[in-house]
């Protein structure tokens, strides 16, 4: 995404030198089903995905403690 600073969110989000930043994606709330056109509203059903939280999570990078 063109306007990302990677240096800025090592920082921002405390992660680790030994931790590449490979990639970002921009992330929204879910709109209501009824704002999209008729034939997109069907793709939009519980599915099998894994849920978002279990890739993303908000805040600094959690510690390594174990």
């Amino acid at each position: 995404m063109e306007g990302f600073d990677y240096e800025r969110a090592r920082i921002e989000l405390r992660i680790p030198e030994e931790f590449q930043i490979e990639a970002m994606a921009a992330v929204g709330k879910p709109g209501p089903k009824e704002s999209l056109p008729e034939r997109l509203r069907a793709r939009e059903n519980p599915n099998d995905r894994r849920a978002v939280t279990e890739s993303v999570f908000e805040g600094p990078f959690p510690s390594q403690t174990k």
